[in-house]
C-alpha cells in the first residue's frame, strides 16, 4: 500500500519486485493514509488502525443486524443482537485478526453487508427494484475483492437466489435469468480487473500468496485444528491454548460441543425460520463450511487457521446464543434467559480481561519485532536482507527480499522448480538473512545451491527467537 501511494506500484522490496500477493480491497484502503502523509511509515500506521477500527465498529453494527434477522424466529429480545455484536467486537481472537494490518476485519464487514443486502432483496420480493439487485451484485463483487475465497459465498448466494426464484416465487427460468444475470455480470465486472491482472502478470488468477501457502500442503493436514477453531468462535471468550488444540481428548470434546450446538441451531432455524431467514442463513453456512473444508483439508499454513476462519465468528456466536436461549426455555422455564445471560455477560467480562492482558503485553506479543530491532542496530538501510517472513521486517527495512514466495514471484518459482530457495539466495544480492532462530539452525546445514559455502551463522539467540546468517564475501556499501 505504501509503495502504491509513493508511485512504486503494487510492489515490494524497495519497489523492485512486482507482486499480487495481497488482498486488494484492504491494500487499496490502506493507501489512503500514505497518500495523506506522503508515505510516512509511523503516522500512516495510525491511519491504518483508524480504518481497521472503523471497520470493526461497522462490523459490530452489521453483526447486530444479522443477529436480529437470524434470532427473529425465536422472538429474541432486542437486547440479544446487541450482545452478539459486543461479543464479536470484544473477542480477543477476532480483535487480533481485525487489527493486524491484514484484510480480516474489512472482509468480515463486507460479508455481513452482502448477506444483509441479500436479505433485503429477498424480503422486498415483488417490491424490489433493479437497483436493489444491482447493489447486491456490487456487494458480491466487492466481497470477492476483499478476499478471493469469497467465491464460495458469492456462488452460494446466486445458487440459493436462483432456486428461491424458481421454487418459492415461481418466477420461471427465463425471468430468473433476467433478474440474476445483470447483478451476476456486475459482480464479475468488478472482480475481472484483478483476475485479469493476476493471470496476465503472474500466470494464475490465484494470488501468489495463496499459491505459496498451498505449496507442499498435504491433504487434511489442518483438519485436526478445525474443532478447536470452531469452538473458539462458538465461545469467543475462551481461546484455546495451542498445546491443547490437537490433543485427542480435547479434539473429541470440542467436536462434540460444536456438533451439538450447530445441529440444534441449524435444525431449529430451518424449522421455524421464514424463507428470507433460511436463504440468508444457508448462504452464510455454506460459505463457512466451504472455507472450513478448504483450509482444513486442502491448504497449508496451520498457524493461520484461526484467521482464515475468522469470518465465521458472527454466525458461530449467533448459533451459541440461540441454542442457549432455547435450552433455557426447555430446562429453566422460570428463568428462560439465564443460560444466555451467563454466556453473554460472563463472556464480555472474560473477553475484556483477556483483551486488557493482550494490550498490556505490548511489543512482547509481536513475534517479529526483535528481528527489526537487530536490523536497525546492525544493518545499513541500503543493504539487502532476505527472510522467509518479511511482513514486519520488510515494512521497516525497504531493501528486504521475501523468501517464502508469498509476495515474491521469483522465490515462489524457485520453490516450485528446485524445492528450495537456497540457490536463489546464493545468486541474489542478499547479504543477510535475519529471521527466527529455527531458520538459521535449519538453513546453515543445507548444502544446496552452494548456500553453506556462501553464508555463515553469525548469531543464534534462541531466547529472543532470532538468527542471523551473513554472506562470507559481504559486499561493502
Amino acid at each position: 500500500a505504501r509503495n502504491m501511494a509513493i508511485g512504486l506500484g503494487m510492489t515490494v522490496s524497495d519497489g523492485t519486485i512486482p507482486t499480487n500477493g495481497v488482498q486488494p480491497m484492504a491494500t487499496f484502503l490502506f493507501t489512503i493514509p500514505y497518500l495523506i502523509t506522503g508515505g510516512d511509515k509511523v503516522t500512516s500506521l495510525i491511519g491504518i488502525h483508524l480504518i481497521a477500527m472503523l471497520a470493526a465498529f461497522a462490523g459490530a453494527l452489521a453483526a447486530r443486524s444479522l443477529a436480529e434477522l437470524l434470532l427473529r424466529p425465536q422472538q429474541a429480545a432486542v437486547f440479544w443482537p446487541w450482545m452478539v455484536a459486543a461479543l464479536w467486537f470484544l473477542s480477543p481472537i477476532a480483535l487480533m485478526h481485525s487489527m493486524n494490518g491484514l484484510e480480516t476485519g474489512v472482509y468480515t464487514l463486507v460479508i455481513l453487508l452482502t448477506l444483509l443486502q441479500f436479505a433485503r432483496v429477498l424480503a422486498l420480493g415483488a417490491r424490489e427494484r433493479a437497483l436493489d439487485r444491482l447493489l447486491l451484485g456490487v456487494s458480491c463483487g466487492l466481497v470477492f475483492f476483499a478476499r478471493n475465497d469469497a467465491i464460495f459465498l458469492v456462488a452460494a448466494i446466486f445458487i440459493i437466489w436462483a432456486l428461491d426464484e424458481m421454487i418459492r416465487t415461481h418466477a420461471g427460468f427465463r425471468n430468473m435469468l433476467t433478474r440474476l444475470v445483470p447483478p451476476g455480470l456486475l459482480s464479475l465486472a468488478i472482480a475481472a480487473p484483478w483476475l485479469i491482472n493476476n493471470k496476465l502478470r503472474f500466470g494464475s488468477i490465484v494470488p501468489i500468496s495463496g499459491k505459496s501457502q498451498s505449496l507442499g500442503a498435504e491433504f487434511g493436514q489442518n483438519a485436526s485444528l478445525l474443532p478447536a477453531k470452531i469452538f473458539e468462535y462458538l465461545f469467543p471468550m475462551l481461546p484455546i491454548p495451542r498445546h491443547l488444540e490437537t490433543l485427542p481428548v480435547a479434539t473429541w470434546s470440542f467436536s462434540a460441543i460444536a456438533a451439538v450446538v450447530l445441529s440444534i441451531f441449524v435444525a431449529q432455524l430451518l424449522r421455524r425460520g421464514g424463507p428470507v431467514v433460511r436463504c440468508v442463513f444457508l448462504a452464510y453456512l455454506i460459505h463457512v463450511v466451504a472455507i472450513a473444508i478448504y483450509y482444513g483439508f486442502y491448504f497449508g499454513a496451520s498457524h493461520f487457521m484461526s484467521r482464515y476462519l475468522a469470518p465465521a465468528a458472527p454466525l458461530m456466536i449467533i448459533a451459541t446464543l440461540s441454542v442457549l436461549l432455547d435450552l433455557g426455555r426447555w430446562i429453566l422455564p422460570r428463568r428462560p434467559d439465564a443460560l444466555a445471560y451467563a454466556y453473554g455477560i460472563g463472556g464480555l467480562v472474560l473477553a475484556t480481561v483477556l483483551v486488557a492482558r493482550l494490550l498490556m503485553q505490548g511489543e512482547a506479543n509481536q513475534g517479529h519485532i526483535q528481528v527489526v530491532r537487530w536490523v536497525e542496530e546492525n544493518v545499513p538501510q541500503n543493504t539487502w536482507i532476505g527472510a522467509p517472513q518479511t511482513g514486519t521486517l520488510g515494512y521497516w527495512h525497504d531493501r528486504t527480499i521475501n523468501l517464502d514466495g508469498k509476495v515474491n514471484p521469483a522465490a515462489l518459482e524457485a520453490r516450485r522448480s528446485d524445492g528450495h530457495v537456497l540457490a536463489y539466495v546464493t545468486a541474489s544480492q542478499i547479504d543477510y538473512i535475519v529471521d527466527w532462530a529455527s531458520v538459521g539452525v535449519s538453513w546453515i546445514k543445507r548444502p544446496e545451491g552452494g548456500f553453506a559455502e556462501a553464508f555463515d551463522l553469525v548469531l543464534l539467540d534462541e531466547a529472543r527467537n532470532l538468527s542471523v546468517l551473513k554472506r562470507r564475501d559481504l559486499r561493502q556499501p
